[in-house]
């Protein structure tokens, strides 16, 4: 792509990714001293911090918060480093690898509601075992869902965040030279729990950083699987805060603001505690790594650790299966395991407004990763040709961070800021709106995906092409964008995942007028209708589903059907 200026072009995507961050913080930051103009307040004040730490709701769901956003994480990190050290390499872990796709691709809400049909007191699990084994002909009056401990959005935390680990952690696998460590160390007799626990986990970590880091960021601001799956006497303080942000009572937006910086200073505050923790850990093993023991009894946590990673995902697919089973379901009483009559009618019935949902989802999804998928390619090639300019192997552009900082920062804390720019441009409630504020979130994975494939691109093809033709941007599109098409279908099928997967930005961009899959779905699941969540969950899961899919067959297939298609036209 022959690009000119790149370096204005560098500055300009900085400030383009900054701006938004900026306005959303401000949005927040001043209405939280009590300087909010659009309510006539023009003077600064710290009663809304008197009032937020005057609210006894603020201390149970922040420390809510903070037992579900660490423990989920750390939990998840355990699970997928002891799956990683058991199958890396062993043939059969290919299958488990193949199965990290379809948790991936289904959104968080999807899966809540999935957990919820599988271990409520009538859920499934329940089920299975009664009455033959439990004796319960009727649910029992137990707390399985939405407890108070936050247990049940653990679990669901760690379905979603365990797989996405896993999956960092294979592609950073080939950036420690895994396969001759571990050949190394088997060699000199080391068991596999212990060399990975002493030599490829110390490597390993510093790697995939930034991706734990994000998943602590979320898990601490997580509001979808928050509303339907985790406690709501008290809620997380994510929740509790967008309950405030919304109540009809304006001057609640003040103790709102407050209590969304202060959530932004936790995040701060448990990343930096996350990595004092790591330093320390390290320090304190360096003697035990280096003992030369070939065998350790800390082995039996990463044992452990396979065992229980096998089961969680075992529940995350029991609990998508369930998803086409209700929304097909006519009559399912308590205790069969299974419905006694099946029935279509409740798509039917819910057709029409499937039919909305699905167009809105599907419009806002395509655009948003689509665009997501235009600005890293330009990114990308900002990026390159300054490395080329400088000769140096690496070379980090300030959007390398920036484009981060949306997804490290809670969206409670700026979206409820940008929203009141919207609502001053006067482009509240609109699908453009959506759409924005869905590319600050897309965008980021697909530059992530695509960052590797393509700076690792061999530029030569384009160099000799433009040799015997110097057609420079004709030979971008049908020769380097062609050559990278499977890392272009997997970093789009990513981005919409992601897209279809937001709650917050629809909500808040949309007001109400324009609802997706994604955010139906949440406001039905306490309905109690089941068969019509059902329904809903299951389109949401499955349209990701079928674009993961899509996005590993056509790249192997495009050129034949390309062919085919060129022949059928010349002999019509």
């Amino acid at each position: 792509m022959p690009l000119k200026h790149t370096q204005w072009i560098t500055a300009l995507i900085a400030v383009l990714l900054t701006l938004p961050v900026i306005i959303g913080l401000i949005g927040t930051l001043l209405p939280a001293f009590q300087f909010f103009p659009p309510l006539g307040e023009y003077q600064f004040s710290t009663a809304p911090w008197r009032n937020v730490f005057a609210q006894g709701e603020f201390y149970s769901s922040l420390k809510l918060t903070l037992i579900t956003g660490i423990g989920g994480p750390l939990l998840s990190l355990w699970l997928a480093l002891s799956l990683l050290a058991w199958g890396y390499e062993r043939p059969f872990f290919r299958k488990i690898e193949t199965l990290l796709s379809p948790i991936l691709a289904v959104p968080h809400a999807a899966i809540a509601i999935g957990l919820l049909f599988l271990l409520s007191p009538s859920g499934w699990l329940v089920r299975i075992f009664s009455p033959w084994l439990t004796g319960f002909d009727r649910p029992p009056n137990w707390i399985t869902v939405q407890d108070p401990f936050g247990l049940s959005l653990i679990f669901a935390l760690i379905i979603k965040e365990m797989p996405y680990l896993l999956f960092v952690m294979l592609a950073a696998m080939k950036s420690i030279k895994a396969r001759e460590n571990i050949q190394a160390c088997q060699a000199l007799g080391y068991s596999r729990f212990t060399l990975w626990r002493k030599v490829l986990i110390p490597q390993l970590y510093p790697i995939i950083r930034l991706p734990i880091f994000i998943v602590v960021a979320f898990s601490l601001t997580v509001v979808d699987l928050a509303l339907v799956i985790g406690p709501n006497t008290p809620s997380t303080l994510a929740v509790t805060l967008y309950r405030w942000f919304n109540d009809p009572d304006l001057s609640m937006r003040f103790m709102a603001s407050a209590g969304a910086t202060f959530l932004m200073v936790t995040i701060v505050l448990v990343l930096g505690g996350w990595e004092i923790a790591h330093r320390a850990f390290s320090a304190f093993t360096r003697c035990e790594r280096s003992d030369g023991k070939r065998k350790g009894i800390t082995d039996i946590l990463l044992g452990a650790g396979v065992v229980f990673g096998l089961v969680t995902l075992l529940n995350a697919f029991a609990a998508l299966a369930l998803l086409p089973i209700w929304s097909l379901a006519k009559r399912w009483r308590f205790p069969d395991a299974l419905p006694s009559t099946w029935t279509w009618d409740n798509i039917e019935r819910a057709t029409p407004l499937l039919i909305e949902l699905t167009s809105n989802t599907l419009l806002i999804a395509f655009s948003a990763t689509l665009i997501a998928c235009a600005a890293s390619l330009f990114m990308l090639e900002t990026k390159r040709q300054s490395m080329a300019k400088s000769n140096k192997a690496s070379q980090q552009h300030a959007f390398d961070w920036l484009i981060y900082v949306p997804i490290l920062l809670p969206q409670i804390g700026f979206l409820f800021g940008l929203h009141v720019l919207l609502i001053y441009l006067n482009l509240n409630g609109s699908i453009c709106a959506i759409i924005a504020l869905h590319l600050m979130y897309v965008l980021p994975y697909v530059y992530l995906t695509l960052k590797g494939p393509y700076l690792a691109y061999n530029e030569n093809y384009l160099l000799q092409a433009n040799r015997l033709n110097n057609r420079p941007w004709r030979h971008y599109f049908i020769i380097k964008i062609a050559m990278l098409k499977p890392a272009l279908f997997t970093a789009f099928a990513m981005g919409f995942s992601v897209s279809i997967a937001q709650y917050l930005p629809t909500l808040i961009a949309g007001e109400g007028r324009h609802s997706t899959l994604t955010t139906e779905a949440i406001a039905q699941a306490a309905s109690g209708d089941r068969k019509q969540v059902g329904s809903m969950a299951l389109l949401q899961a499955l349209f990701p589903v079928i674009v993961f899919w899509l996005a590993q067959i056509i790249p192997t297939r495009w050129t034949k059907w390309r062919l085919a298609m060129k022949n059928f036209f010349q002999k019509g």
